[in-house]
Formats: structure tokens, sequence, C-alpha cells
């Protein structure tokens, strides 16, 4: 299953890596979801490490994941839980808008401001 993913990087995390040679890095994402912002955990695994590692915090970023769950049992009590996780596999990092798109970005949300010119 895709997941779109677009936000804010909010952190990196620590990369871990295991006995095994496996390696994992968290990016924290802070997405907008109407009234309520959302921090959404991607995981970058093995060779992609390095690339999460050279995102920058603050940068706007667009992600296709794969969503992946899994089911745990707990051996004292039996009770079960489930985990999700968000993969990457691609994603852009959009450019910043110019000082003219900005402004004229502006100009269009409140055309009665854009006719005000103080000369």
């Amino acid at each position: 299953m895709e997941l779109i993913i677009e936000g804010v990087i909010a952190r990196i995390c620590k990369p871990q890596e295991f006995a095994s040679g496996f390696r994992k890095c968290e990016v924290h994402v802070n997405v907008q979801d109407g009234q309520y912002p959302q921090t959404v955990a991607l995981e970058f695994l093995k060779d992609d490490v390095d690339e999460a590692l050279g995102l920058t915090v603050g940068a706007e970023i667009k992600a296709r994941c794969n969503v992946r769950g899994r089911e745990w049992q707990d051996p004292k009590t039996g009770d079960y839980r489930a985990f999700m996780s968000l993969v990457p596999w691609k994603y852009e990092l959009p450019e910043p808008k110019s000082i003219k798109e900005q402004v004229m970005e502006q100009a269009n949300d409140n055309p009665a401001e854009a006719d005000d010119f103080p000369f």
C-alpha cells in the first residue's frame, strides 16, 4: 500500500545500527491536517540512511511511502499489538519560492490590498 506524505522536516533522529548490519533512521515530519497538525515518523532503511542524514530540518518534503505493518504477541499476557511503519521509497524536496512568487501569491490571496501601494 502506498501513501504520500507532504510536510516539513521537524527532526532527523540518530541512526540505529544492529548487530546484523541492518540500519535505520527516523525522520519526523510535521504534516498539516486541517486544524490539527500531525507529526509522522518516516523510516529510512539500509542504504537510504545516508540520504536521510543529508536532509535538512525545516525543509519541505513530499515522500511516497510504503505502509508496512506487523503483529506482535506479548508472551507474558498473550495480548496482541499491531505496529505500523512508513518507509519512503521516493521523495522530493520542492524548491523554495522566490520573493516575487511569494508577493504574487499574497496579492492573489487578497486582491484589495494588491492595489493599495504606498507610491
